[in-house]
């Protein structure tokens, strides 16, 4: 990675200030309104671009004013209040700038007055009713932060580091006697993670922490010197984060200029040094150099009293933020009776009594993308996911399965026992019936939410797997309730399937289809299957592999395409057998007696079913077998000498 510097402006975003004695401070909201117009204006932004042409962007750090008894500054008291008018007036100027949400943080004072900053974090828990609202009220649960004056100590830094991944705190080395000094912290324009027990110094806290210094205040004002320290650092193979601050309360817009013209002249002594405007988040990841973070999603679920949590990637937390409102409106951080099952799955179980109507969990990544998912006592498996706009999935992009809202209502019906039985799973267990006695063993490929196990005969042990992460959740939740353990339902991979792994029977109904190609898969099917394999697909008299879009799929989705093959009987029949199958091709029944044998239509597809059912007669081929039929009797001798043999 080539280090480069990048330039940050955190404004700390408070709204108006009314101060007699200070006529600068900008005391309603039109006067606010007027001086950030100005920095909204595509005419600023435009001045004094980046080397690469790029533009100024901003970090807006929304504070809430809450928690105080007195408003002697009229200030914008209020939950949400200063982040609803930003985002009112210019939220779609902040997503076309590349600018950024953070959030700001002022700790009220014992007194209650509302010019006074708190310093004893244990003094009111105010922090947890504002971050709480965000995610119930707003949807929203910040990355980064900036505390209040810069105030920290270990109670409240330690706070921070479970909960927020980037912190732009750091003042190094400005000292506020009385409030905070940071005279001995880390005087340096890159990140650190800090100490648990002081956070001015490098050690094992979580979070990562850049220093922001003021740009001009009656503590410190920013300094040629300071912006060359950035530049020299960027020039030693060290990535700079050149980060400063000021309020919004003040008309800065030459205060911009300045820094801007500032940094290009000292640019300008550097010319080997690249360098660009950055938004808080985006500068962190640059300067780890993962540009490209993946975008998280929560899903939750409630069954049978209990709240199902996951994500779609490890999140910073050890625990999502839960935030609840009870009926009578009282709203609750609680981290009491939060489960982790593993790096991406929770459960929380309500403590007795709590009386909750509403749920909201809140969590980020490592690199500040963040994700909000809320939830009733009735929302069970899918019923967050079906509300929510359909996105691109972070993981699994080009997956068909992902972007589909009718498949997982499909997987909830049918796992919970309220969508009759499909033809292809009764006609499927009526094929393997004399092999399910009591303590056989039954894996399903493409099992979706594991619906078949719900038709086993009693003693049969069901196994079931599926890529297709959401279905096999939902399994979890809703099969838990009919005696499943839920590891038996694994989000997997017919590739990822471990090769020691074998089953009395495997069963693969309407999934080989979405294959290119039958070998690999049915190669697989085939070493896990200890007696009888039975797959429901499109087979035919040739091969025809089909590419075609999925119109069921949800806009702006239903252009994408999957694989829709038709594999050949007799080429399959082939492969088979010298894997040591003995082939029977069954008629599908539902074809024959819905669509009077022919093709049935799925969203303007023709779909031709039938059943593979395949019995196993002799063991797999061994390596021999298969470089012997390949290269003959030279390439078993190569086999058992050790040698490489001819290329393939």
């Amino acid at each position: 990675m080539t280090a480069s510097v990048q330039i940050v402006v955190c404004m700390d975003t408070e709204g108006p200030c009314a101060d007699p004695g200070n006529a600068e401070l900008l005391g309603t909201w039109p006067l606010v309104d007027a001086a950030m117009d100005k920095l909204f204006s595509p005419a600023f932004r435009a001045r004094y671009p980046d080397p690469t042409g790029g533009e100024l962007r901003i970090g807006w750090f929304f504070l809430t004013w809450t928690g105080f008894r007195t408003n002697p500054r009229q200030r914008a008291f209020g939950y949400h209040a200063v982040r609803d008018h930003y985002l009112d007036r210019w939220g779609d100027r902040i997503a076309a700038c590349g600018d950024e949400q953070a959030w700001h943080y002022h700790h009220p004072a014992a007194s209650g007055i509302g010019n006074e900053w708190g310093l004893d974090w244990a003094v009111g828990r105010e922090y947890e009713q504002i971050v709480s609202r965000q995610i119930l009220e707003r949807g929203w649960f910040p990355a980064c932060y900036r505390a209040g004056g810069t105030i920290e100590d270990a109670v409240s830094s330690r706070w921070v580091d479970a909960w927020f991944p980037v912190d732009y705190s750091n003042r190094a080395p400005v000292c506020l006697p009385g409030l905070v000094d940071w005279s001995t912290g880390v005087a340096e324009w890159g990140l650190y993670h800090p100490s648990p027990e002081d956070f001015r110094r490098p050690g094992a806290g979580r979070r990562r922490m850049a220093r922001t210094l003021d740009l001009v205040t009656g503590a410190f004002v920013l300094s040629e010197d300071d912006v060359e320290e950035a530049f020299a650092r960027a020039a030693g193979g060290r990535t700079a984060i050149l980060s400063v601050f000021d309020h919004d309360y003040r008309d800065i817009e030459g205060r911009l200029d300045d820094f801007r013209e500032l940094v290009q002249l000292v640019a300008s002594r550097h010319p080997e040094v690249p360098w660009r405007y950055a938004a808080p988040l985006q500068a962190v990841r640059a300067a780890v150099d993962a540009s490209r973070p993946r975008r998280l999603e929560l899903d939750a679920a409630a069954v049978g009293g209990v709240v199902h949590v996951w994500a779609s990637g490890p999140i910073h937390q050890s625990i999502p933020w839960l935030a609840v409102r009870t009926r009578g409106g009282e709203v609750l951080h609680v981290e009491e009776g939060i489960e982790r099952l593993d790096e991406r799955r929770w459960r929380w179980t309500p403590a007795a009594g709590l009386d909750w109507e509403e749920a909201g969990f809140g969590a980020s990544t490592d690199l500040g993308v963040s994700a909000v998912v809320r939830v009733s006592p009735e929302d069970g498996p899918a019923a967050a996911f079906l509300r929510q706009p359909l996105l691109r999935h972070p993981t699994r992009p080009w997956s068909i399965w992902e972007h589909s809202k009718l498949f997982p209502q499909l997987s909830v019906g049918r796992a919970a026992g309220e969508a009759v039985e499909m033809d292809s799973v009764r006609q499927a267990l009526d094929i393997l019936a004399p092999q399910l006695g009591a303590g056989a063993t039954l894996l399903d490929v493409g099992c979706a939410a594991g619906h078949l196990a719900r038709s086993l005969p009693p003693g049969v042990e069901y196994h079931g797997i599926d890529p297709y992460e959401r279905a096999i959740e939902i399994g979890r939740l809703l099969l838990a309730r009919e005696g499943l353990p839920p590891e038996r339902l694994r989000a997997l991979a017919l590739e990822e399937l471990p090769p020691d792994e074998v089953y009395d029977a495997v069963v693969c109904l309407s999934t080989l289809s979405f294959f290119p190609d039958f070998r690999l898969p049915l190669e697989i099917m085939a070493r896990a299957a200890r007696s009888r394999l039975v797959v429901r697909a499109s087979f035919g008299e040739r091969t025809e592999v089909r590419y075609l879009p999925d119109v069921l799929l949800e806009q702006p989705f239903h252009a994408m395409r999957a694989y829709f093959s038709i594999f050949a009987r007799d080429e399959v029949e082939a492969f088979l057998a010298v894997e040591g199958f003995r082939v029977q091709w069954v008629e599908d029944h539902r074809q024959r007696d819905r669509f009077g044998g022919q093709p049935e239509p799925v969203g303007g597809i023709d779909l031709s079913y039938e059943f593979l059912v395949a019995e196993r007669i002799a063991p797999p081929p061994s390596a021999d077998t298969i470089l012997g039929e390949r290269y003959g009797a030279a390439a078993v001798a190569w086999h058992e000498r050790g040698e490489a043999g001819p290329n393939p």
